[in-house]
C-alpha cells in the first residue's frame, strides 16, 4: 500500500479506531524487537516501517484533536459575538 493509500485510510478513521490501529501497531513494533534481540528477524526494515506507521497515527490523531479544539474556539467567538 502506498504511503498516500494509508495516509487517507487513516485520516477516515475515527478517533477510537486509530487508538486501535496505534496499540496494534506498538504491541508489533514490540514484537519485532524482541525478534531482533534474538536474531529471529529477517527483513529489519519492518522495525523502521513501523516506527513510521506509529509517527503518521500519532500525526493524524494531532490533527483530529487540533480541529475540534478549533472548532470549539470558533463556536465560542460566534456565541460571544452574538451576545454583544
Amino acid at each position: 500500500m502506498k504511503k498516500t493509500e494509508e495516509l487517507q485510510q487513516l485520516r477516515e478513521k475515527g478517533t477510537g479506531d486509530l487508538l486501535k490501529e496505534l496499540l496494534a501497531a506498538q504491541k508489533k513494533l514490540t514484537e519485532l524487537s524482541f525478534s531482533r534481540a534474538f536474531l529471529k528477524i529477517k527483513n529489519y526494515h519492518e522495525i523502521t516501517f513501523s516506527r513510521k506507521r506509529i509517527a503518521r497515527i500519532w500525526t493524524i490523531l494531532q490533527e483530529k484533536s487540533l480541529a475540534e479544539i478549533e472548532k470549539v474556539s470558533t463556536s465560542a467567538e460566534e456565541q460571544k459575538n452574538v451576545t454583544k
